[in-house]
């Protein structure tokens, strides 16, 4: 959304600015645990276990990014391959093979 200059100043009339509000002010309203009044504000976070897991998880991922992107989109040598396979009519799959792609890829799709 784009907002122009008159637009901007017809929204300041409407609503004018107030000024920020300090966190010192806010104090007295602070509570803690079941409204008791908490006197200092405090911050305390816990990364559980698999929160870390995922961590150690991306930045490992991390490192092979470059070889991901580096890779071809498809890799012709192969596909050349396949196809004058196909189209001699020597190219044959296993049943077991197809049987476990499919497994596969229905377990993927699960885990999406």
């Amino acid at each position: 959304m784009k907002i122009s200059n008159d637009e901007s100043t017809r929204a300041s009339q409407v609503a004018p600015a107030q000024p920020p509000v300090s966190l010192d002010s806010l104090q007295p309203y602070a509570t803690g645990h079941k409204g008791v009044p908490v006197s200092t504000p405090a911050a305390h976070v816990e990364i559980s276990a698999q929160a870390l897991a995922l961590s150690a998880s991306k930045a490992e991922a991390a490192q092979y990014l470059p070889a991901v992107q580096a890779a071809p989109e498809t890799r012709d040598d192969l596909v050349t391959k396949l196809k004058a396979q196909v189209e001699s009519g020597t190219y044959h799959v296993k049943g077991t093979d197809i049987a476990e792609q499919i497994l596969r890829r229905s377990a993927a799709d699960r885990l999406q």
